[in-house]
């Protein structure tokens, strides 16, 4: 199956897990060499909230395997829908993995994203953890040569981040469900 075909399918799964209507928006890097599309679908999985999807960054290895064949992963997110950088976040977030070669998996953060797009804002780091939000509609796709997870980033304070180094993510994913953060706004108070 060709890479344009795969991307469609995963454009679909996304979208039909988020539903709504969906805007796709092309991102390059910063010398222009790479390029990810990021799939957009407002008030999903609630009013005034948006919803966000990489589209083929699962051609990129993140250097894992599962059975015989690569894993690879796309990253969902949602934020308020004023938040008009949180694209480039999600963005920037596939380019560490694209140009970097990041590892990305359940439980790592990515330091300083959100820091980036907005200095001033509590948030500053990138969690990522399996997608519990659009009623576990995300499931891993299987192809020929991949298995593609979906992996959803949220954002985190520089508290909650020495925390998760400290206790470990799952001890900060334990606390965040305890105290039911709202992960959609990006000047939540840190819980710690």
């Amino acid at each position: 199956m060709s890479i344009h075909n795969e991307n469609k399918i995963i454009a679909k799964s996304a979208f039909d897990a988020f539903g709504g209507k969906p805007l796709v928006t092309k991102y390059w890097d910063d010398k222009k060499e790479n390029s990810i599309d990021i799939l957009s679908c407002s008030d999903r999985p609630y009013n005034g909230i948006t919803s966000y999807s990489t589209i083929g960054l699962s051609s990129y290895s993140i250097g894992y395997k599962a059975d015989t064949v690569p894993l690879r992963v796309e990253i969902v997110g949602a934020c308020a829908s004023g938040v008009d950088c949180f694209r480039n976040i999600v963005a920037s977030c596939a380019f560490n993995i694209m140009n970097t070669k990041f590892k990305c998996y359940p439980g790592v953060i990515f330091e300083n994203v959100v820091k980036f797009y907005m200095p001033d804002c509590f948030m500053k780091h990138i969690l990522f953890i399996s997608p519990f939000l659009w009623d576990d509609r995300l499931k891993t796709l299987s192809f020929e040569d991949k298995k593609v997870a979906w992996l959803l980033a949220i954002p985190i304070s520089e508290e909650e981040f020495k925390y998760a180094k400290d206790k470990g993510s799952d001890a900060l994913e334990e606390l965040f469900e305890e105290k039911q953060i709202d992960i959609f706004n990006l000047n939540r108070k840190s819980i710690l």
